[in-house]
């Protein structure tokens, strides 16, 4: 992640395209006016404004500037939003790596670095921010990547992974099953590695990783992985990212169930309390799953 001048934040490109959606629709809010109005009043169809404010069409300079001045947008304000526009035409971001990751994870790490907190529960795979390049590589052969998109996955958590090393980043929350850190992958020294350097990136600052073992039982976790994060830019609201085997999600706009998956995590974090501390799991897994003088499996 880039970091501006002052230890301040750096926008990514999918922030500023979400910044203008955002501000594109309370403008027609503002202007007491509803998609199908705007839509009749120039002459698009609705579904055109209905993409535009939800992110399915990239919106052009040229567009954001006859929305503006169709919702009586003063013209500083006007003519700041089209720069944002042209900012975010110009430049790729992310998009650069659409050939292996989806539009939902796209977003997901698009809006990583201006997060203010993160929440993370991860039931069965080490998460990506904390993954050794050696463990991602056996995980990724063993979910059938071929090599050529191994090697690009790599790319996208070594650019991914700045974030921990930068002065301003997002807290993160992060709660992990135990599945993910007994599961083999890579051999017996790849899983030492992985799990020494999750002990190592838990003690920087602003960083909690907490573990839920087989013996919590059933929890309200059961199930998918599920990030929220959330902004100190009000312009920006809470961001929902769903993932399962099959497919993952991204969901900015439904408010409730946004909170409902941070009272989830609630929960998780009471039962995880209650079952000790990472640096404690970690050293029963590897005494009982990866002891040294093992052969690689």
């Amino acid at each position: 992640m880039a970091v501006a001048a002052g230890g301040s934040k750096a926008e990514t490109v999918e922030v500023k395209k979400r910044r203008l959606r955002g501000a594109l629709r309370q403008a027609r809010i503002d202007a007491k006016m509803t998609q199908r109005t705007a839509a009749e009043q120039l002459v698009w169809s609705t579904s055109k404004i209905v993409r535009i404010e939800q992110g399915g069409v990239p919106v052009t300079p040229t567009d954001t500037r006859v929305l503006l001045q169709l919702y009586g947008v003063k013209e500083a304000r006007l003519e700041e939003l089209v720069e944002l526009a042209k900012d975010a035409r110009e430049d790729k971001g992310w998009s650069g790596f659409s050939d292996v990751l989806s539009a939902a994870a796209l977003e997901l790490v698009g809006n990583e670095p201006v997060a203010k907190v993160i929440y993370k529960f991860e039931p069965s795979v080490i998460p990506g921010l904390f993954q050794t390049q050696e463990y991602a590589r056996a995980l990724l052969r063993a979910l059938g990547n071929s090599e050529h998109q191994v090697k690009r996955r790599l790319a996208v958590l070594e650019q991914r992974q700045r974030l921990l090393d930068t002065p301003v980043h997002p807290d993160l929350y992060f709660i992990i099953g135990e599945a993910a850190l007994s599961r083999p992958a890579g051999g017996d020294d790849v899983m030492r590695e992985q799990l020494a350097h999750l002990l190592e990136v838990s003690t920087i600052d602003g960083v909690s990783v907490q573990i839920l073992p087989f013996s919590a039982g059933v929890h309200p976790g059961v199930g998918s992985a599920f990030t929220v994060q959330q902004f100190d830019d009000p312009q920006l609201s809470d961001l929902l990212y769903l993932e399962n085997a099959d497919r993952d999600s991204v969901n900015r706009d439904e408010v409730d169930e946004i909170e409902q998956y941070l009272d989830r995590f609630a929960e998780l974090q009471d039962l995880a309390n209650k079952f000790g501390s990472l640096e404690d799991h970690v050293k029963r897994i590897l005494r009982e799953r990866f002891p040294r003088g093992n052969a690689d499996k």
